[in-house]
């Protein structure tokens, strides 16, 4: 046990939900690392009797608080984008204290606050500008993305190895910007750890996705997608994804949460109808959970304006039984919605199995 190794990484990444965690666990995984332990925020891995690694996924606000253990983390990455952060003294001093390799995406330049007073770590940057330490080139997003990782600048692993500039083709098996970025980002953590390029190529390639984010559910004669979205900013990313795919018409499964309030309800149904044209959405389907003659009222007034045909369904089985039987080839039965979808996965591969 005297010998015994724990390298740490740890993934700040509370906006964006465990998608970078996940891909680089896969990526140790397909590189011969074993699961020794996991749970939703904590995976530890073993390559030998000897030599463990453990990912943690936490919030910046914790960050101190883990310090506090005694725990240090080799590498840091911190993916987040497009969210304010609210820096307290805590964390920046938490920040600051930092002498491990910081994984860094200033695509968001809120980001670099968290680099003020600290002069001790090893900042790997990355994004999509050139001004990244890491970026992607030739970038190909269809029904799967496909781009060069380019190394632009010289970088350090962990045993001190030197790794030249590079750059090196990448497949991943589905789509959306927030996809690219973690996987620039996992394959920084997988170069610094020694991995050889191919296994990271492979393992990334072999994932088969996140849970409601941008899930392909079935890929078929036509193609089923499912995404949680709650707010107007959430609907906007989606529809901004799915413009770059291959398709015929869509047909939008839209759910609403009375509790919401009248003001978000509206606003997303605004983005749905600003996107319609542009995507070619052929019908909307409205699941709601309970039944409102304010939200029917509201619903009724800016589709029937805008001339979009829609169903309102209150009970989700018999709606997406009732709307699959619709979808036809080449089509996207597009799913977006919060927690009250979540069953809609299980309901659907149930009646796709059972035709």
């Amino acid at each position: 046990m005297k010998n015994q190794k724990m390298s740490l990484i740890g993934v700040a990444e509370e906006k964006r939900g465990n998608i970078t965690f996940g891909m680089i666990r896969d990526i140790f995984i397909n590189s011969g690392f074993s699961l020794v332990y996991e749970n939703k925020n904590i995976v530890f891995l073993s390559f030998n009797e000897n030599n463990y690694i453990g990912i943690i996924n936490f919030s910046l606000k914790n960050l101190k608080d883990l310090s506090s253990l005694g725990l240090k983390f080799n590498v840091i990455v911190y993916a987040d984008i497009g969210y304010e952060t609210l820096l307290s003294k805590e964390v920046k001093k938490s920040f600051a204290s930092l002498d491990s390799i910081i994984v860094l995406n200033i695509d968001d330049e809120n980001n670099i606050k968290l680099l003020e007073g600290n002069n001790k770590a090893l900042v790997i940057t990355y994004g999509l500008n050139n001004k990244a330490t890491v970026t992607a080139s030739s970038l190909d997003i269809n029904n799967l993305i496909e781009f060069n990782f380019c190394l632009q600048r010289e970088i350090k692993t962990l045993k001190g190895d030197v790794i030249e500039p590079l750059d090196f083709p990448v497949e991943i098996n589905f789509f959306g910007k927030e996809y690219i970025y973690s996987a620039l980002a996992s394959i920084i953590v997988g170069l610094c750890y020694g991995l050889y390029i191919e296994n990271i190529r492979d393992g990334l390639l072999n994932i088969k996705g996140f849970d409601r984010k941008m899930e392909k559910v079935y890929e078929g004669s036509f193609t089923i997608i499912d995404n949680f979205c709650l707010n107007p900013v959430d609907y906007s990313i989606a529809f901004e994804n799915i413009q770059h795919l291959k398709y015929k018409d869509i047909v939008l499964l839209k759910g609403i949460e009375i509790d919401q309030g009248i003001y978000t309800i509206k606003k997303n149904l605004e983005i749905v109808l600003n996107w319609a044209p542009i995507l070619g959405i052929r019908r909307v389907v409205f699941f709601v959970d309970k039944k409102d003659s304010l939200i029917e009222k509201n619903i009724e007034h800016l589709f029937i304006k805008n001339g979009i045909p829609y169903n309102i369904y209150y009970n989700l089985k018999h709606c997406l039984e009732c709307e699959l039987k619709s979808i036809e080839k080449d089509d996207i039965f597009l799913l977006l919605g919060s927690d009250l979808l979540n069953n809609s996965k299980d309901i659907l591969l149930n009646q796709l199995n059972s035709q």
